[in-house]
């Protein structure tokens, strides 16, 4: 559940008010532009307006960044309530050496949560899945969102709600998960040799 938004600070300077009108103005023309889809400006292009302005290119990256979210990220979240039962639904597919699976949905009144399983298909024991984000569509006529999601080492659990709920039999839809890895940065591992240590 979304917390209520509390200014930070009670201070406003008024003169500021006409250009953050034009601001305004400008989000909304740009959301118009881009069919609320305006994706990321190239690195170079940010560079670019950050050497002309004199704006910090790192904290210009976080504004576009955070500009990707459009506004239905921030309506309020339906939550589902009277839960009615559980729905198996089994249905896989193995893609480069990864299963992935709708596993079930609970079915509630108002909507439905979808669970999806990802699993490395290898007997290795030192491997280990990357970090990534995941998005579920399955048709234009139901909005999914990321629930909630879990994981060890070889495998992950993701549910999403669905609205409007889902019928009970899905046998002729199709869930379509997609999956964008994300980058970490290697951490370099520092090897401790045997030792006695002593702290006075």
């Amino acid at each position: 559940m979304r917390m209520p938004f509390r200014p930070p600070t009670e201070y406003y300077c008024e003169l500021l008010a006409p250009i953050d009108e034009q601001i305004c103005a400008l989000i909304a023309k740009r959301k118009e532009i881009s069919k609320d889809n305006p994706g990321f400006p190239q690195p170079n292009l940010i560079a670019a307006w950050s050497q002309h302005y004199g704006l910090n290119e790192d904290w210009l990256c976080s504004i576009f960044a955070y500009y990707m979210y459009g506004e239905h990220h921030f309506l309020p979240q339906l939550e589902p309530t009277a839960f009615l039962k559980f729905v198996p639904i089994l249905k896989s597919v193995e893609i480069d050496g990864v299963f992935y699976a709708v596993t079930h949905m609970k079915q509630y009144k108002n909507a439905s949560v979808v669970y999806i399983e990802n699993e490395i298909n290898t007997s290795e024991p030192y491997v280990r899945l990357g970090h990534a984000t995941f998005e579920l569509f399955i048709s234009p006529e139901y909005q999914c969102r990321l629930d909630s999601g879990c994981g060890h080492k070889k495998g992950m659990q993701h549910s999403f709600v669905v609205i409007p709920p889902l019928p009970d039999e899905v046998e002729g839809l199709e869930f379509h998960l997609t999956v964008k890895p994300q980058e970490v940065p290697e951490i370099q591992e520092v090897s401790l040799t045997e030792t006695t240590v002593i702290i006075k």
